[in-house]
């Protein structure tokens, strides 16, 4: 083999899409692309592309299946090559612990939005110990987001999504109101007869096991659990 050979590190390619919309924002095909045109820059021989889709930055690296696969590949004299700190890691600590053990077993990282290569030293661990606090406060955010998002959703009477609950229906809007992405919005509509029958079972002290056989001698075939759902919603209401 030749010294020019030798000198050629191997290069392992990480990326990840967690939602529809980050894939449409930065899919993984261009993420693949931009990740061979860096090893071809930096001179290293690319091995393999790890693509995680589907799944949550917040969700450690090494407990992510193609993240513990790449950290159980990448040896000494290695270069993990992601485009983004974001792509990796969206948590500090995650990313602080993952840096350490990674520089400790001469693997390097090369991350396209911090400059290239991650350096070893005080000031790199700084810089980077910054930029992945700042990772994790955009989590966090984006989560408060989707949690201020979905009490608006529900204050408005407006479904989020999957099977209407025990007692109600999924009506379309009248106006013909629609997602951000494009589908009909829903709302719940009460079905008068199970919503009196459970205020009825309810007032007697029904327990949510009696009340689902009740419901069941009346052609209703539902689970304690949903139930008990309908029990607590009306609770609320009463509150």
């Amino acid at each position: 083999m030749s010294r020019q050979k030798q000198d050629i590190a191997r290069g392992l390619g990480y990326c990840r899409v967690s939602t529809e919309d980050q894939t449409k924002g930065e899919s993984l095909e261009i993420q693949r692309s931009r990740i061979e045109t860096i090893c071809a820059a930096e001179r290293l021989a690319l091995a393999a592309i790890y693509v995680e889709e589907g799944i949550s930055g917040s969700r450690p690296f090494s407990a992510r299946p193609e993240g513990a696969k790449l950290l159980q590949t990448a040896k000494r004299g290695d270069v993990i090559v992601a485009l983004r700190l974001d792509r990796m890691f969206r948590n500090t600590s995650d990313a602080l612990d993952t840096a350490a053990a990674l520089n400790a077993h001469g693997v390097k990282l090369y991350l396209a939005d911090m400059r290239g290569y991650i350096a070893g030293d005080a000031a790199g661990e700084l810089h980077f110990s910054m930029l992945a606090s700042f990772a994790t406060f955009e989590r966090k955010r984006i989560a408060e987001r989707i949690r201020d998002s979905k009490r608006s959703l529900t204050a408005r009477g407006v479904y989020g999504g999957g099977d209407a609950p025990f007692g109600y229906r999924k009506v379309p809007s009248a106006s013909g109101e629609t997602t951000r992405h494009g589908a009909p919005v829903h709302y719940l509509e009460p079905i008068p007869e199970i919503i009196a029958t459970a205020r009825a079972l309810l007032a007697k002290g029904y327990s949510s096991r009696l009340a689902a056989s009740h419901f069941a001698q009346l052609g209703h075939r539902v689970t304690h659990h949903a139930v008990n759902a309908l029990f607590n919603r009306l609770r609320s209401q009463s509150a």
